[in-house]
């Protein structure tokens, strides 16, 4: 539910600030561009964090890791905006 509840929360803000900083007549390509990301996004996590916790001897192993993969591409994500706006 949380995962749900912030993406809920995540994607219309991120597509208005991406859609808000292009031109306008680039606005398709932008758009194009976020969802096919946001797709090959998923896709790549779905299949790294599937394979951490797709044995059953290392299942608990491979739980504990995906969480901790996702908060530090979530920060190195976070420090990569911060830094893109200063300049």
């Amino acid at each position: 539910m949380a995962i749900g509840g912030g993406l809920g929360l995540l994607v219309p803000a991120l597509t208005s600030a991406l859609l808000g900083t292009v031109e306008k007549e680039r606005s398709g390509i932008a758009s194009g561009v976020l969802n096919a990301t946001r797709q090959t996004g998923s896709v790549l996590g779905v299949a790294l964090f599937g394979s951490f916790v797709g044995k059953t001897d290392t299942f608990l192993q491979g739980a504990r890791l995906s969480p901790v993969i996702s908060a530090l591409v979530l920060i190195g994500a976070a420090v990569a905006i911060i830094l893109g706006r200063e300049q």
